[in-house]
């Protein structure tokens, strides 16, 4: 039932008389009394309003447009009267609370409408919120009508899309209003338990309640109570105790309380009944406590999320709850309860917990992978505890906070599955480059990241430092292999087969696209990036839009390419035969000159931009000339960046590890001025380099850098001598390290110039825009990363033993297996799916008669090998692949993956249903193999 306004607006005598006003009640009020009854012609009217004679606010009163009318209280007869004496140039309002009566006609008689206007509460918040009908429950709460009148913003209330003012509508506005809940960036709209704890952290908060009259109050608080149930019910009581600033870290303690089980704990139940004092005398029941403390819960991780995110709303989020998580700490220490929160998602307790339990199960799967000849199913049973332990860690609401200390805690998982997995022995240089570049890297990477360790939490720095130790030891071994084994190529005449080195980039890689002539090409050479460094930028760039191919995709299976630096390992020596396409040394200059003449380019432009060509000027961040030269299409573009060699020299200003995108220099403008032209990027390097990790200097008389020597003295451990026609010194020889744990000069960040894997090995990464056609020969990317990456493996090596397999084994993969509770991978198909069984389910699919339907149903019939191909291809990857990849295994050309994926989403989407989706923001495309077999009705069992 609703109340029709208007039904007393021009009573006289009705209406509380000393209503207080403010300027958007008023207002309204005169312009709905202006526009049913216009004044005559003439002298401006004086308007008598039965109001409280009280204005402390500006004197003249903004009516819409250019009317304006001057408010003045008048206490008293005289007060009218002196009024009504004076010349007015604008409409008077006259505020008085005495009653007409007592007014006499002579008043009346030269007042508008010669009477005193009312403001009949109701007839005005209808008009404020522009509705024709008032809830009936509205109407009934006497003291709302007064409230919403006093609390009017200046702006006046919102205009209803609707007819009716609901009572739940109208109380959002009043509480938002007389709540400050503004200051938080809450809407009425988004009025609920979250908001009101968060409004418990303002300033003042409690007196904003405390401070309204009696009635409102007791109405505002039932409203709420009714609305929002239990949690308001814990507010009110904090509230009536003076605790109502304690609301949100005193909820977070209850919590990890009083969550399912903790009551058969006796110290827990006595830290209850410690905190019950807080919730009144009796106190409140369980389920109520319960039910604050997971709004409270809910409360905070939205505040943390908001304060991750740097979002405005609330502002203040991130100090905010640091604040708050301080006070809980407090509290809990208050009523010995910090070792009772261990299973808490929210508090600092419970995710110093979970980083222990981290360690404890990091060390045990270390620990198994040492017993593994005696209990070698110990081995994927510890690897899956550490996994789900990491995991939790990943749930808990902090994880967002410090995402490094995620991050590195999945990096010494990643290195102990890499221990527990048998690594194939390279057979020569070729191999061990490909290895670098698909596995290697990536453990080079990952060790990076625990050497960073964890000084907040001893037990896991010492787990972390267990890892590192044992991965370094291991890959040490490695780089003793390549030692001989390029020792032995460099004497033997280097290059053999599809092998690429610095020199052949150019002419292999950039050329043919450039006489291709479809697609402009950028060059980025980062200087000193190593395929630790490729690996990171490379995960990063893909989640940014950019497509990895691997540009001699015809030769050999598709994969990350890697290529020989020259001998030594330095920048005069590899970059200038990077950049003059052949074995030399030089600088700049000589640099400049080879790339611009090169006949590769058959007569195309090409234009080389270093450091000092590089930059612009103030509030530029690449130089004129270069952004020119990116703008025309004809012209071969590359741009040396040093950021990565510079840091080696003079470290970084980051505790952080591994390099970003954005710490590269001006790495990420040029990519975005590369997409925008519509550019292939060459992003490669010229040498890699090794980290100052507590190194040791060994004394030499002839050091030419840090790494490698050139005096006669024969090579000793930690040392290999290389002699042939890529090395650039006097006789063609030099003496490296391949020990990462030597130098010959003074401690640096980082050092670059011997014989190790991380060193000698060039990544090279080829990229396109989403969508962009490839050129010739190139070939979209999986995955890059190497199976332990996100799953554990079967195979291991006895720790004792050497980390090579035998000549048997070589160039074999292991093959990844989830094992059960490992949710580190991405996307897991169901463990019935294996990979020679795709055949098998797909024949079941195509002669499914719903698939025979859904098929004849695209405009443009798809041809089922397409079809097959793609489906295979998802399967084979564990459901997910990349667009551009899905519609290559497919047949189709990259430029139409985006439109190949939604015919096949008409097709395997029956009703809708989620079978094919895109993720990624349409960079990925995920297959769920389950909900395919229930849509078209076949066997989820693929064998």
């Amino acid at each position: 039932m609703t109340r029709t306004t208007g039904e007393t607006a021009d009573r006289v005598g009705v209406g509380p008389a000393g209503l207080p006003v403010n300027p958007g009640a008023l207002a309204q009020r005169i312009v709905q009394q202006f526009r049913a009854h216009p004044p005559r012609e003439g002298s401006p009217p004086v308007v008598l309003i039965a109001a409280a004679p009280v204005w402390p606010h500006e004197p003249m009163l903004p009516l819409g447009g250019e009317r304006r009318a001057r408010v003045v209280p008048c206490p008293s007869v005289l007060a009218i009267w002196e009024q009504l004496a004076l010349h007015h140039d604008e409409p008077v309002v006259l505020l008085t609370d005495l009653p007409q009566h007592d007014l006499g006609t002579g008043i009346l008689s030269k007042v508008y409408r010669r009477r005193v206007i009312h403001l009949d509460p109701w007839d005005l918040v209808a008009e404020c919120f522009g509705a024709r009908h008032l809830d009936s429950r509205l109407v009934t709460l006497r003291w709302a009508g007064t409230a919403l009148i006093e609390a009017m913003p200046p702006k006046g209330w919102p205009r209803l899309t609707g007819t009716i003012l609901e009572r739940d509508t109208a109380l959002r506005h009043l509480v938002t209003e007389r709540l400050g809940l503004g200051r938080l960036g809450i809407e009425p709209d988004d009025l609920d338990a979250t908001a009101l704890l968060w409004w418990t952290t303002l300033p003042g908060a409690a007196d904003l309640l405390t401070s309204l009259p009696p009635a409102e109050r007791t109405g505002l608080v039932g409203w709420l109570t009714e609305s929002f149930g239990a949690p308001l019910r814990a507010l009110t009581t904090l509230l009536t105790v003076d605790r109502l600033a304690d609301a949100i870290p005193l909820g977070l303690v209850c919590e990890a309380l009083w969550s399912p089980g903790a009551e058969a704990d006796p110290d827990t139940l006595r830290a209850q009944g410690r905190i019950e004092q807080y919730f009144g005398n009796p106190p409140l029941p369980a389920i109520v406590i319960s039910s604050f403390g997971a709004a409270a819960g809910t409360a905070m991780a939205d505040l943390l999320q908001a304060a991750n995110r740097q979002d405005t709303r609330p502002p203040s989020a991130r100090q905010t709850s640091q604040a708050i998580l301080d006070r809980a700490e407090q509290l809990l220490l208050m009523f010995g309860a910090q070792d009772l929160v261990r299973t808490s998602r929210t508090l600092r307790f419970g995710f110093a917990h979970r980083l222990g339990t981290v360690a404890t199960t990091v060390q045990a799967a270390l620990g198994a992978l040492d017993a593994a000849d005696r209990q070698p199913e110990r081995v994927p049973t510890t690897l899956a505890t550490a996994a789900a332990a990491i995991t939790e860690l990943a749930e808990h609401h902090l994880s967002a906070t410090y995402p490094h200390r995620v991050e590195r805690a999945w990096m010494a998982l990643r290195l102990v599955r890499w221990l527990a997995t048998a690594t194939a022995q390279s057979t020569g240089v070729a191999q061990a480059i490909d290895q670098q570049v698909t596995e290697w890297g990536w453990v080079d990477l990952a060790i990076e990241h625990v050497w960073a360790g964890d000084d907040a939490h001893v037990g896991l720095g010492r787990a972390y430092r267990a890892v590192h130790d044992r991965a370094r030891d291991r890959r040490r071994a490695l780089d003793s292999d390549f030692a001989g084994q390029l020792a032995r190529w460099s004497r033997d005449g280097g290059p053999a087969g599809d092998l690429l080195t610095v020199e052949t980039v150019l002419p292999r890689v950039v050329a043919p696209v450039v006489q291709e002539g479809t697609r402009p090409v950028l060059l980025i050479v980062v200087d000193g990036m190593s395929t630790a460094v490729a690996a990171g930028l490379g995960a990063e760039l893909a989640a940014l839009g950019w497509v990895e191919y691997d540009p001699l995709g015809d030769t050999g299976g598709a994969r990350r390419r890697g290529a020989v630096a020259a001998l030594p390992t330095v920048t005069s020596t590899s970059r200038t035969a990077l950049l003059c396409a052949a074995i030399g040394q030089g600088d700049q200059a000589t640099e400049r000159t080879a790339f611009r003449q090169h006949p590769l380019w058959r007569g195309r432009r090409a234009e080389l931009f270093h450091k000092g060509t590089l930059h612009g000027d103030a509030g530029e961040v690449l130089h004129e000339r270069l952004v020119e030269a990116l703008s025309e299409v004809d012209t071969l573009v590359g741009v040396v960046v040093n950021t990565v060699d510079d840091a080696l020299d003079h470290g970084r200003e980051s505790a952080d590890a591994g390099w970003q995108l954005n710490s590269i220099g001006p790495l990420r403008t040029l990519l975005d001025h590369a997409r925008y032209h519509g550019r292939a990027v060459i992003l490669t390097s010229d040498h890699g380099h090794v980290l100052e990790r507590d190194t040791e200097q060994r004394t030499t008389v002839g050091a030419a850098s840090a790494r490698h020597r050139t005096d006669p003295t024969p090579p000793a451990d930690g040392e290999v001598e290389i002699v042939g026609s890529r090395v650039v010194a006097d006789g063609q020889r030099v003496v490296a390290l391949w020990d990462p744990q030597l130098r010959y000069l003074p401690r640096r960040a980082g050092y670059h110039g011997g014989a190790s894997l991380a060193e000698v090995t060039v990544p090279v990464l080829a990229l396109l825009p989403l969508g962009a056609a490839a050129p010739a020969g190139w070939r979209p990317l999986a995955s890059p990363q190497p199976a332990w990456w996100t799953a554990a493996v079967t195979e291991r090596v006895t720790p004792n033993a050497s980390p090579q397999a035998g000549p048997g084994r070589a160039g074999r993969k292991p093959k990844p297996v989830v094992p059960p509770g490992d949710t580190a991978a991405l996307f897991d198909l169901p463990a019935t799916i294996s990979d020679d069984a795709g055949d098998t389910l797909l024949d079941r699919l195509f002669a499914s008669e719903m698939f025979d339907a859904q098929h004849a149903l695209t405009p443009r019939k798809v041809p089922l090998d397409k079809i097959r191909g793609a489906l295979e291809a998802l399967i084979d990857n564990n459901g997910v692949l990349p667009t551009v990849l899905v519609a290559e295994r497919a047949g189709e050309q990259p430029g139409r993956a985006n439109g190949f994926v939604a015919t096949l989403q008409r097709i395997l989407n029956v009703d809708n249903f989620p079978v094919l989706s895109q993720i990624d923001d349409g960079r990925t495309v995920r297959l769920d193999v389950s909900l395919l077999c229930r849509q078209f009705g076949i066997a989820e069992q693929l064998r």
